[in-house]
This record gives C-alpha cells, structure tokens and sequence, in this order.
C-alpha cells in the first residue's frame, strides 16, 4: 500500500515523542469500495525508547459510505476471542489485518514483531459500531491482547473517530510495559473471504468495504489522528490520501 506524508506536532512540557501517520485506499477510486489502510510509526526525540502508547483516536474523511458496507456480518464476543482466539470467531466477522513491531524497555534485545493483528466487528456500543483488535504476540512478548475501538461521530471535516484504548503489554511478568514503535493495519476487504450457505454449501466470497464519496474535497482525503502516551504527552498527525486521477475517456475514431 502506498505510504502518504503526513505532519506532527506534540503537547507537553517534556514531550520526547514523535509520530508519523500514513494512510491509504485500495483502490483509490471515487464511488468504490475501499479497503482503507492506516499506519503510525512512532519516534523519540531523545534518542531512547518511546512511552508506552496508551489511545489513538483515529479521525476519517467525511463522505464514506458505511451505509452499503457488508463488513461485519457477525458479531465476535470479546470473550470468545480471549479464550479461544481466531476460532472463536466467525470469520463473517472479520474486517481487517496487519502488524506491529514493538522494542523492550531493558537489555539489548532488538525490537520483535507481533506478525497478527485481526481486527473484528465487536458487540456495539450505545449504537456505535466498535472494532476489536486482536494481537497475538509470540517474542519478545508471549501474549494475546483484545482491545476495542469505537466509532465515533465526526467534527468539522472528519466524518468519523475511531477511539481506541491501548492496553499495557508488559514486557514480563510484573515487568515494565513495551513501547510501541510501528503499527500497520487494514479495515476493508482486501484478503478476506466470508462465507455464505449457497444449495446447502459454504461458498466463499469477498465482502462489500466502505465505499469512497463520489466527490474528492480539493487536497484530498484528510486523516488526523491524537496519540495518547503514558508519560502524559500527546501528539497530533495527519495525513491526506490524494484524489485519484480522473478516468481517461477513450474517443472513438
């Protein structure tokens, strides 16, 4: 997916930490349906590791249709993921992917990649629809985290926040948490396939994802997201998805 520029800026006394955020749509054509992709890496300006993430709100262009959307078909229980993972869920429930790499905060041990973040549609929350994510750390962190997020209605030109909270991943029993340094993720339908009961048989198929407005606002598709960390500073990132070439007519001779 393409990686687009995004611009930062922090809060707090002695904030050391730095973000750059980047966003995309496949395919990135007006009308269609999307698969919307989001990642952050984050930074410290004092050259050690970063604070513990602790929220991202994640803000949205306006003019996404989630309306036409088939996302989600199922519901995935926050417990059912916790005690048998994956299998716990149906995969009709299943919205997005990706990975993140994060760094401990002791030894010399070089930073680990969790290679499994599932995100999944969750039981709704007073009306709004919550995302749960899943990631299944092996080294140097052996765990399996559910967290949520929930959809919040859009200001000014955001049609939608994504409010998740971040749990604390210790690094070791009673130890430390983990700073998190790269975070890749997908909501859309790009390498899912649902299922469906078609003459008595499962047939497989790929879901209908967010579709794109009909209109691009002039600069493109704007993101922003706030970053919450355990020191107590913040920052603020954007990023924009350009509006997609216009179709070339063909002339016919």
């Amino acid at each position: 997916m393409l990686l687009l520029f995004s611009s930062l800026s922090a809060s707090g006394a002695q904030a050391a930490e730095t973000v750059s955020l980047h966003t995309s749509f496949s395919p990135n054509r007006l009308g269609a349906s999307t698969t919307i992709g989001f990642g952050f890496t984050i930074g410290s300006t004092t050259g050690g590791l970063p604070s513990p993430l602790t929220h991202v709100d994640l803000r949205m262009p306006k003019g996404m249709n989630y309306v036409s959307t088939t996302l989600g078909l199922s519901i995935c229980q926050p417990e059912d993921l916790i005690k048998s993972g994956l299998k716990g869920c149906s995969p009709n429930s299943r919205l997005g992917y990706g990975s993140a790499f994060v760094e401990v905060p002791f030894g010399s041990q070089a930073g680990q990649e969790i290679p499994e973040i599932q995100a999944l549609m969750g039981p709704p929350h007073e009306g709004n629809v919550v995302v749960l994510f899943y990631a299944n750390g092996l080294t140097p962190v052996f765990a399996q985290i559910v967290f949520a997020g929930e959809l919040l209605p859009g200001e000014g030109p955001f049609g939608g926040d994504l409010s998740t909270s971040i749990p604390e991943i210790k690094s070791v029993t009673n130890g430390p948490p983990v700073s998190i340094i790269n975070v890749n993720s997908t909501i859309g339908p790009s390498h899912l396939t649902y299922y469906k009961r078609v003459h008595g048989k499962l047939v497989g198929y790929r879901p209908q994802g967010v579709s794109l407005p009909l209109r691009c606002p002039k600069g493109g598709f704007p993101f922003e997201a706030q970053f919450a960390f355990l020191d107590g500073s913040t920052v603020l990132a954007h990023s924009v998805v350009p509006c997609p070439r216009p179709a070339h007519k063909h002339r016919h001779k």
